[in-house]
Order: structure tokens, then sequence, then C-alpha cells
């Protein structure tokens, strides 16, 4: 994880979705709802896969539960810090 700190700042630099190409391995947060239970039920699973193809804004996943057509926003590559990571230490602005 040390390439994605910032030499000026020390704090984590965020993903640039714009460099997500196919063939690279990332993972996305899938959320699953179940509505036959009381009360409904949000889960989020972490899913992940390798980029097949990008499109416009839209990145399509091969995945361990198939094809997924994820915004390029929501993708994260596989060695990136979490989301947890960054507001934990910070993100970096430079």
């Amino acid at each position: 994880m040390k390439k994605w700190v910032c030499k000026q700042c020390g704090l984590y630099q965020k993903v640039n979705p714009n460099a997500i190409k196919a063939g690279l391995r990332v993972y996305f947060y899938k959320n699953k709802i179940r509505a036959n239970r009381e009360p409904d039920q949000i889960n989020v699973e972490s899913v992940k896969g390798v980029v097949l193809r990008r499109s416009d804004d839209f990145i399509m996943v091969l995945g361990n539960t198939g094809i997924s057509k994820v915004k390029a926003t929501d993708v994260y590559p596989e060695d990136a810090p979490s989301n947890f990571v960054y507001n934990m230490f910070g993100a970096c602005k430079c």
C-alpha cells in the first residue's frame, strides 16, 4: 500500500477511475436487500473480479457472482486502500 501514500503530505491518494483498464483485478461492494424478513435487511458484500471492458461511466466486471455492470467510481483496484483507510487516516488533496 506504500504506492498509494502521497510523498508530499503522507496521506493516501484516491483512486483515479479513468486509470482502471481491462484486465485489472478490482473489487467493489454490492448491496443485497432481503425484503422478506422483519425488518428489512441490507447486507453489503465485497465482490472481487477482473475488468472485462469499459464503456463510458460503467465497467463490466467478471467476478465470483458472474458479470456485473458497475459505475466506474464504485470500483477499486485490488491493491488500493479501502474506504475505511481513507476515513481513518485521511485522503490526499495535493
